[in-house]
Parts: C-alpha cells; sequence; structure tokens
C-alpha cells in the first residue's frame, strides 16, 4: 500500500510560516502512526526544497521512507517495557534511517515559538528578594535514577528555576478592609514568568479567609497549552496561575486612587478580617526547583481603631489651646484605652507642651472616654500659625502577639491671632555736606488683625532740614508725622523724607497703633564736610605733537577721617587724547585703599596731543560722602621738531695717582638723539705722564707716539652707549695731568670730556681700579645693541651696580631687579643714600636690601624714590638691594640709579635699560 502526502510551503513571513508547519506536523504524525500500524512497507514524502526558499517542493517530486518492523527484521520495539534504560537505544524506530537524499542548504533561520506551557514574558519583575545564585545554578530538587550520579551542578533541561516574590509583605489594614496581595515568579533571565502555578496558605492561628483570586480568564488556547486555571479551594487555601495578560483591579468604585495595575507574570490574593489579629499568608510556587526561594509570606496586622484628630483652632494671642485626638474601636464603639497619641510641634518658637518642662514633643495615654489630650502653650510675645503632627500608636500586647505599631498619621494647625506692627529704615551711610538724600522707612502688619490709627513720628535732629512728598504727611518745623488710618493684615506702606545734612545725623521713625502697639527704627548717616583738594601740574610745558604729556596730580585729604573709594577722572579737550584709554576720558581709581586725614595720593595722567596750540585737560576727584574737587592744566603743544642727531661723552677717572700706578680712563659715548649715528668715532689724548698699556678691544694705537689712541665705532643705535677703556702706567709725577676724550660722528654730533689728575711722586701704588670691566680680563668688544641689564659705574668712593633679572618684562606685571652698592675706597662712608628716578608710565612697587626684607620702606618725591640711608658702609663693603617695580604701558625706559655719601658730593650713576611688551 502506498500513500501519498503532498504537503506545499510557500515563503510567507516567519510567524506565518511557523503556524502552518505546526499544522502540517499535526497531520503528518498521525498519518504515520496509520500507514506503520498498517503494515505500509514504503512512504512516500514531500522531497525537501534543497534552496531554502519554500520548506517543500512542489509535487510530483516526492521521497520515500522505509518505515521499520515491515521487511521481516526483528523489531523489538515492545522490549522497551522490560528495560527502560536501553529502550531508545535498540528500537529502530528511534534509530536514524539512511537519508534519500543528499542534505540540502540549510533555509534561514526560524523564529521559535515559546513554550505553550510555559510562557517568558518580558516584564520585569515586582519588588521583592532576589533570586541567589545558587538557585540560579543549582540542580533540581529531587533527582531520579541515573541522574544521581550526574553532575548536580548542570543545569536541568526542564523545570522552572524561579524564585516566588511577594508584595506587600507587611501591611497594617482596618478591621473589616480587604487587602489584596501580588505575587510572580521571578525567572532565571530576571523576568516574570506567565502561565506558573502558585498556592495561597493562610497559616491555622490566623484571623481572616481568603475572599477572591487571580483569573485572567483564560480561553481555549490556553487550556489546550495546559495552562492551569484559578480555584479558591476553601478560605484559607486557593490555587493561583501567573497572568499571560496585563490587568487593572478596580475594586468596582470609580477612586482611581485605590486601583491595583498588575502586569503579565503576576497574580494576585484578596483576604478581610472582621476581628482584630494577625493573618499570615504563604504563598508557594510548587513546580520551581529552587525550594530555598519558592515561598514567601505576607503579615496582616488587622486593627479595629476609629480615630479623629482635632480640627484647626483660631484663637487670640497669647490663649492656650487644648488638642483632642479621640481613638475608638468599631466593634461595640468602645474606647481604645491604653493606645497612645504622639504630638510634635514642627513651629518650636511659637509654643510649647504643657507639663514637658518647654519641649516640642508629648506622648499622651487614651482615657477611659477615648480621648488623648494635649495643651498647647503659647510663648509670651508671639503669635502665627504653628503645625502639629499626630501620630496615633497601638501598644504591643502580650495576649494578642502583635507589636507596637503606629497606625494613624494626622495634622492639625492652631493660629494665635494679633496684628502687629514693625517699622523698618533705610538710608545712604555716608552723604555729602549739605547734599540731599532720601531715607525710607516700611512700615508693615506682619499679623493676622488690622492696626488701627497708626501714627509714625520722624523728628528733626540739628543741623538737618527735613521734607517730604507724601500727600499724608503733616511737616512741621521740628518733625514729620505721617497719619494712616488703618494698615490690614500682611501689607506694608513705605514712606520716603527728604534730608539735607550739614554734619552726621540718626534718624529715628517712631510708629504707633492701636491696640497699644509700638515700633521704631533708626538709620544712621556720616556727613562729610568738603576734605579733597587737587593739584596738576605738568611735567613739561611745551610738548611735541604725538608725544606723551605727563601731568602730576596731587591729591590731599585735609578731614579729619579717612576718605574712601578714591577716584581720579579726567577729561582732556578736543585734542587730547588719553594714553591708556586712547580717548578723552579716563578714570584711576586709588588701590592704595582709604585715603587717611591728612593724607596725600600722588599720582598722574598722561596725555597725547593730536593738533598743536595750547592743550588743557581737567582731573576731578571724588570720594564717599559727596567728597570732590577738580583742577585744570595746560601744555602748549608744538609741532614736532625734525630729529638732529646728539650724543653725550663722559670721562672718568679717579681724581688722584701716583707714579708706578696702573689706572683706567673710562670714556663713554651714548647716542641721546632720536636718529642714528652713523661712522661714529672716539679718541682718548693724553699727556705724556701717563703710558698706555692696554685699550678696550678695536683701539688703533697707531698714533701712540702722538698720545692718542682712537677707536671706530661705527653705527649707533639710538639709545645705545659704547664703553671704551685705556689703562696706563704713571711714569712721571705732575700737578696738571689731563686727559681728552672726543667723540663725532658722520652727521656732525660731537661730544667731549676731560679729566685733570694729579701725580704724585712715590714708588707704594694702589691697586688698580675698573669702574667697568675687570682689568684681568680680556679687551671687550664695543656693544652694538642696548644694554638690558645695567652698567656699573665709579670714578668715586662708591660703585654701583644694577641688573634686570627679568628677561621678558612686559606690561603691568612686577619687573625686579638686583641694585649692589660697593665702598670703592679704603675708608667708612656714611649716611649713604640711594636715589631711584622713575621714568613715566613706571611705578616702583618696593625696594628692601636682601638681607632684610621687611625694611620696604620708601619715600617718594617727584620722579624719586628713596629707601632709608645707609648709616655707614665699611671699606670694600657691598650691599644690596632687591628693587621692584611695573610698567603701565609698554615701552622702552632707563632705570637710573644714583647714590651718594658725606664724602661724595658728585653722584654715582647706574643705569638699566629696559623694554617693556604687552
Amino acid at each position: 500500500m502506498n500513500v501519498s502526502i503532498a504537503i506545499t510551503a510557500d515563503t510567507p513571513e516567519s510567524s506565518s510560516r511557523r503556524r502552518r508547519g505546526l499544522r502540517c506536523i499535526a497531520v503528518l504524525v498521525p498519518l504515520l502512526v496509520v500507514a506503520a500500524l498498517g503494515g505500509c512497507s514504503r512512504l512516500r514524502l514531500p522531497a525537501v526544497d534543497p534552496t531554502g526558499s519554500c520548506l517543500f517542493q512542489p509535487l510530483p517530486t516526492t521521497t520515500s521512507l522505509a518505515l521499520p518492523c515491515t521487511n521481516g527484521e526483528g523489531c523489538q520495539c515492545m522490549r522497551c517495557l522490560s528495560g527502560i534504560g536501553d529502550c531508545l537505544g535498540n528500537c529502530p524506530l528511534f534509530q536514524t534511517p539512511n537519508p534519500a537524499f543528499e542534505t540540502p542548504v540549510d533555509p534561514p533561520d526560524c523564529l521559535e515559538p515559546a513554550p505553550a506551557g510555559a510562557a517568558a514574558s518580558d516584564e520585569p519583575c515586582v519588588p521583592g528578594p532576589g533570586c541567589s545564585g545558587s538557585c540560579a545554578t543549582g540542580p533540581p530538587a529531587v533527582l531520579l535514577g541515573a541522574e544521581i550520579n550526574s553532575d548536580p551542578a548542570t543545569l536541568p533541561q526542564h523545570g522552572q528555576r524561579g524564585c516566588i516574590l511577594l508584595t506587600p509583605q507587611k501591611i497594617i489594614a482596618p478591621v473589616g478592609g480587604e487587602v489584596i496581595l501580588l505575587s510572580g515568579i521571578c525567572g532565571t533571565d530576571g523576568y516574570l514568568q506567565m502561565g506558573q502555578p502558585l498556592e495561597w496558605m493562610l497559616s491555622p492561628e490566623s484571623v481572616g479567609q481568603f475572599i477572591d483570586v487571580g483569573d485572567d480568564d483564560p480561553g481555549l488556547l490556553h487550556k489546550l497549552a495546559g495552562i492551569k486555571t484559578s480555584e479558591k479551594k476553601d478560605p484559607g487555601f486557593a490555587r493561583g496561575v501567573t497572568s499571560t495578560k496585563a490587568a487593572l483591579i478596580t475594586r468596582g468604585n470609580l477612586d482611581p486612587r485605590d486601583d491595583v495595575k498588575l502586569e503579565k507574570g503576576q497574580t494576585w490574593l484578596s483576604i478581610n478580617s472582621p476581628t482584630e489579629g494577625v493573618s499570615r499568608v504563604t504563598v508557594l510556587a510548587p513546580e520551581s526547583d529552587c525550594w530555598d526561594q519558592r515561598k514567601a509570606t505576607a503579615t496582616i496586622y488587622w486593627i479595629d481603631a476609629v480615630v479623629q484628630f482635632p480640627a484647626t483652632q483660631i484663637v487670640p494671642a497669647g490663649s492656650p489651646v487644648s488638642l483632642t485626638t479621640r481613638v475608638m474601636r468599631s466593634e461595640n464603639n468602645i474606647p481604645a484605652k491604653g493606645w497612645r497619641v504622639r504630638y510634635q510641634l514642627r513651629q518650636g518658637d511659637l509654643a510649647r507642651f504643657g507639663g514637658t518642662e518647654g519641649s516640642d514633643v508629648v506622648e499622651v495615654e487614651v482615657d477611659e472616654n477615648g480621648n488623648a489630650t494635649a495643651e498647647l502653650l503659647p510663648i509670651e510675645g508671639t503669635s502665627g500659625t504653628a503645625d502639629i503632627n499626630i501620630s496615633v500608636i497601638r501598644p504591643g500586647g502580650q495576649t494578642d502577639n502583635m507589636p507596637t505599631l503606629t497606625l494613624r498619621r494626622g495634622q492639625t494647625r492652631v493660629t494665635w491671632s494679633s496684628p502687629q506692627l514693625r517699622v523698618e529704615a533705610f538710608g545712604p551711610e555716608v552723604a555729602g555736606y549739605e547734599q540731599p538724600y532720601v531715607v525710607k522707612a516700611i512700615v508693615s502688619n506682619p499679623g493676622d488683625q488690622p492696626v488701627t490709627d497708626v501714627q509714625i513720628t520722624l523728628n528733626k535732629p540739628d543741623g538737618v532740614v527735613l521734607g517730604t512728598q507724601d500727600q499724608f504727611a503733616v511737616v512741621t518745623p521740628g518733625q514729620i508725622v505721617w497719619n494712616v488710618p488703618r494698615i490690614e493684615p500682611q501689607t506694608e506702606l513705605e514712606i520716603l523724607a527728604d534730608v539735607t545734612a550739614r554734619n552726621s545725623n540718626i534718624l529715628t521713625f517712631v510708629a504707633r497703633g492701636e491696640p497699644g502697639l509700638a515700633s521704631q527704627a533708626a538709620v544712621r548717616t556720616n556727613v562729610y564736610q568738603p576734605s579733597l583738594s587737587i593739584e596738576v601740574r605738568p611735567r613739561q610745558d611745551r610738548v611735541e605733537v604725538g608725544q606723551t604729556a605727563v601731568f602730576d596730580v596731587l591729591v590731599r585729604n585735609t578731614g579729619d577721617r579717612p576718605l574712601s573709594n578714591v577716584l581720579l577722572r579726567a577729561e582732556g579737550d578736543q585734542a587730547m587724547t588719553h594714553l591708556q584709554t586712547q580717548e578723552r576720558v579716563g578714570e584711576s581709581p586709588r588701590e592704595e585703599g582709604p585715603l587717611q586725614a591728612g593724607g596725600v595720593w600722588e599720582s598722574m595722567v598722561e596725555y597725547v596731543p593730536s593738533e598743536p596750540g595750547q592743550r588743557c585737560i581737567t582731573v576731578q576727584v571724588t570720594a564717599d560722602g559727596g567728597q570732590r574737587d577738580a583742577a585744570e592744566s595746560c601744555i602748549i603743544a608744538i609741532n614736532p621738531v625734525p630729529p638732529t642727531p646728539a650724543m653725550s661723552v663722559t670721562l672718568e677717572s679717579n681724581e688722584s695717582f701716583t707714579v708706578g700706578e696702573t689706572r683706567f680712563f673710562n670714556g663713554r659715548v651714548t647716542n641721546t638723539g632720536q636718529v642714528p649715528l652713523e661712522d661714529v668715532r672716539a679718541v682718548m689724548v693724553f699727556d705724556p705722564q701717563l703710558q698706555l698699556q692696554q685699550a678696550t678691544r678695536g683701539a688703533d694705537q697707531s698714533r701712540l707716539g702722538e698720545y692718542l689712541v682712537s677707536w671706530a665705532i661705527g653705527r649707533m643705535e639710538p639709545g645705545q652707549s659704547v664703553l671704551l677703556q685705556g689703562q696706563f702706567l704713571v711714569i712721571a709725577p705732575s700737578d696738571r695731568c689731563q686727559v681728552i676724550f672726543t667723540a663725532e660722528s658722520d652727521q656732525g654730533a660731537r661730544g667731549e670730556d676731560s679729566r685733570i689728575v694729579r701725580i704724585a711722586a712715590g714708588a707704594n701704588a694702589g691697586p688698580p681700579e675698573s669702574p667697568s670691566d675687570r682689568p684681568g680680563l680680556p679687551p671687550t668688544v664695543p656693544n652694538t645693541n642696548p644694554p638690558a641689564a645695567g652698567n656699573p659705574q665709579a670714578g668715586g668712593p662708591l660703585q654701583l651696580n644694577v641688573q634686570q633679572r627679568e628677561i621678558s618684562p612686559r606690561a603691568n606685571l612686577p619687573i625686579p631687579y638686583t641694585v649692589t652698592i660697593t665702598n670703592n675706597t679704603t675708608a667708612v662712608e656714611s649716611d649713604v643714600t640711594l636715589d631711584i628716578i622713575v621714568p613715566a608710565g613706571v611705578r616702583v612697587e618696593s625696594i628692601y636690601p636682601t638681607q632684610n626684607p621687611s625694611a620696604n620702606q620708601f619715600t617718594r618725591f617727584g620722579d624719586r624714590v628713596s629707601p632709608e640711608p645707609i648709616r655707614s658702609l665699611l671699606a670694600g663693603e657691598s650691599l644690596q638691594y632687591q628693587l621692584t617695580v611695573t610698567s603701565t604701558i609698554p615701552q622702552d625706559f632707563q632705570l637710573v640709579v644714583e647714590a651718594t655719601s658725606n664724602r661724595s658730593s658728585a653722584a654715582t650713576r647706574a643705569v638699566a635699560q629696559t623694554r617693556v611688551t604687552q
């Protein structure tokens, strides 16, 4: 007998294909059984489509399947009953037949349907205890037969590994109410499992009974899939099933606040109790393989109580208030005697509970009438609203086995009603002499009752003139009175007074109103008399157009009090531009703080004239208290003079020599003009009493027979300085030995200087002196760039050296220098003074001896700054100073330092050339 079954497969979506495949299998399996029982030796089946586009190829393409036990071979299928262990191995029905075709290409992956009996859910677990790792990886709860010898840590192929979840686990409920418990099974994947059976059990000692158990109304498909139904067996036992759909428990009313929402994978149970006591409900997952976490218990405390909290009260200020909370049992309406009520005051600054020694918390027992009364005592002089939190506490008992429970929480409010009167005054702290200003008062009623017949008074002190624009005010020679008939609760009124004063004063606003209220507030104002004076003078009366005109400003405090916030404001005419702001107006606040009484502030302003003629600026100084003064200063702006070459020539040496000594003559050539000097030449001519030993490198000694040595310096930039040195041997005495040093340029700039020395006869000679370069060093090469550091100078008893320590000075940043002064003689020098000549736009920040940084004291006079004089300087002794300056603008400047002593009237000078960038 040949049976031909034709099943065609197409290529729909994966879900449709999966349903069709299941129907094909449902038809194919019974036919195979019928064919086998009917003695069919071969079975023709549709051939599998090797392309994978369909499940089977279309007819007439088929394949054949040889059935077992049809060709005479011994069938041993019935022996499965005698040997369970080797049934599958000996039965040819389950042996793989030889394939009748080549293995086709694998079709595309299909989505496998979830098992119908234990459908997985993607819903998150409800709150509850977590599943531990041992339950997720442990063995089945019960091992049978050969399973005992298998690896106990291997996960089983079947069974549930989830843990039970239950909420709430502890709750207080009123007697007669209905509590809903939610439960579910959390799988190993962390999601709730659907269609899982649960068992609900009420412990024997519990009160109450089950009312209803969750049922998501399963249909025919659920029943065919083997999903069990929910059922309440008796008042203390019920079976439930986790839902396969979301649900909402509305309790049959329209109030959404008591609704309970269920997710897929949850189920519920409702329970109630008509009497007080404890209900303990256990939920069990009977099919879970994790016994440690397959059950959970909820505890419900049923309480029989009816609570009535005290109502809100409004009483006059200062009145005590009684708060009564009534607690009764609903059954037979009897008092809950012995229960406690706790009152807690939230505003402790308004009242205290009576009998508690000033506490803001009190506990009161419920009396035989069911009342718990506490007395609230207001603090004297206060008013307002106080909030009181109330808690009803049921004490635990030994007979009912219930713990102490807080059953109900509530709140009440007490208001102590009263009017209030408050005054706040405002005004400036500082005012000018006879300068008008305004004071203000805010009169308010922060209470909850109106204030009537309010009168605000402001008395006039001596030296003060009062006025007001308020229409409801009465102004008299000695005071101002404002009359206000009524101020409502929680409102305020603003009043203003105009004041002009010649001295400091205190103005007091006094307010009075009914019933018997009073308040006052005062405002103090310091009035300053004119105490500022200003002087402005230019450093140069004539300034070229485009050059900087510097004006020195001198501000004095002529009063007897410090002046704060001193500010200079300079304004030039239409052809004067402020150097820093590049506008006509520039401001400069005093950074040193208040200007003390009798103090002087020296400052300066810099302007650039843009047109010739008389150019003027006006400088105004102001300070707190209306202090101000102003002055005007002018210069004559001239057109720029064409720059002319200029130079300065100096020659330095000692005043007296001795025959046999080696002495130095130092000649210095400086380009003091604004244009470069070309082809600069210098000549040093000396008397026969001196014999040249060596000179600065580059010297032309071809004319020594004429007692002359010369140098070809070449080009010199503006400001550049070159030192030329000659070392001479004193060979004969003379009363007037002269050395002449001359320099000139190709443009005609020329300079000359000479020294006349006296040469004494004698064999003893002092040590050679070098004002600049050490004599032991090789001759130097003329400097072709502006020097960046100070050049030491000597020729007298003192030697100076200024060294700039900052490599790249910047504007408005500190520029440090080291100044060294040396006693170049064998005698003690006393009263040694240093003077720093400060260029325009440069400010001295500090100068102090290196050995004593705390001695940072110096005086300022004009453009000179001087530290404290040195009382004595020993022979050969050197003293070092640390000098810090700040340049307010980018510029090139020369910092000049001079030193004098009681034995040297001529100043010794050192210069440091500094270039400041932005």
